[in-house]
């Protein structure tokens, strides 16, 4: 199935976007949490409140569905970090940070992507992601272009240094949206900032050199 020429398809992609938005996470939470076989579209459909009839008009199946997810999934991440990353901030530290503040904003909007992604990653699905080339190279170009690496000390192994950066801040973001999943009030996104700022002085003072603290 191609996702700009199913019919189908087009049809969601034209209906309100609170009731699409609506469908897509109820969709995206049944799958994270059963996974593709065990996963329910009648949860879906009772959760999204709409008739099976509705979902199967929208999508052939379950199949269907779930490849729509997919898509999805990996453009809506692509795009918003694509877009909205400052790519003339040098230090790596603030760059990831950025990184980490637009994957909570994404999740504000669909709670449970970052799961079905990782379901993706796990599975035989994984070969949507490493097919998506633009996705690999922006992996890559967040943690590479235009970073400034003369600020690391001269006995830091470069490669070793960047995987604890993005292990620790990556798994920071993780679970920030984990805490926000499903809860109404605002983020504040000030106590985030110094939340995380908390963690990086202490990844700063481990890797970069004095001058730079």
């Amino acid at each position: 199935m191609t996702l700009g020429g199913n019919i189908m398809n087009e049809a969601f992609e034209k209906i309100e976007i609170e009731k699409r938005d609506r469908i897509i996470n109820c969709a995206f939470k049944e799958f994270s949490k059963y996974k593709f076989d065990k996963a329910s579209t009648n949860n879906i459909v009772k959760e999204a409140n709409i008739s099976k009839g509705l979902l199967f008009y929208y999508f052939n199946n379950k199949e269907d569905l779930f490849e729509y997810l997919s898509e999805f999934c990996v453009n809506t991440i692509l795009e918003e970090i694509k877009n909205n990353i400052d790519w003339n901030i040098t230090d790596i530290f603030e760059r990831v940070k950025q990184v980490v503040f637009l994957k909570i904003r994404i999740t504000e909007r669909y709670p449970y992507i970052f799961h079905f992604g990782k379901l993706l990653f796990d599975s035989e699905s994984k070969d949507l992601i490493f097919k998506n080339r633009d996705l690999m190279e922006l992996s890559s170009k967040i943690y590479s272009y235009n970073i400034d690496f003369t600020k690391f000390k001269e006995e830091v192994e470069l490669k070793k240094a960047i995987n604890i950066i993005r292990w620790t801040l990556e798994k920071y973001g993780e679970e920030s949206s984990n805490r926000f999943k499903g809860i109404d009030k605002e983020i504040d996104y000030d106590a985030l900032l110094e939340e995380i700022n908390s963690y990086i002085e202490v990844l700063r003072i481990a890797f970069y050199k004095g001058e730079y603290l």
